[in-house]
């Protein structure tokens, strides 16, 4: 707390942000080597190449929206920094 302002919310939506991100991420990568490896015949379980589709994409958004995410935080706390600066 900063003279009576609660600056949790900011640490806690930067690191909420910064997890989401992460696993955004990690989404995209798992998805785009289960497409990449879609077609190898060793693989014991087939690929179904339209869920790692929409893996990649809805790994992509979450990434984008936790990078929106951590900006505004970033904001927020920029924000609290000069006003009481």
């Amino acid at each position: 707390m900063i003279n009576g302002i609660d600056t949790g919310n900011s640490s806690s939506a930067f690191y909420a942000g910064v997890q989401g991100y992460n696993q955004g991420a990690e989404q995209v990568r798992q998805a785009t080597v289960d497409l990449s490896s879609a077609n190898n015949s060793s693989r014991e379980k087939p690929i179904n190449i339209n869920q790692s589709a929409v893996e990649l994409i809805s790994g992509n958004l979450l990434a984008e929206a936790s990078a929106k995410v951590i900006k505004t935080a970033d904001g927020m706390l920029g924000t609290i920094i000069d006003t009481f600066a």
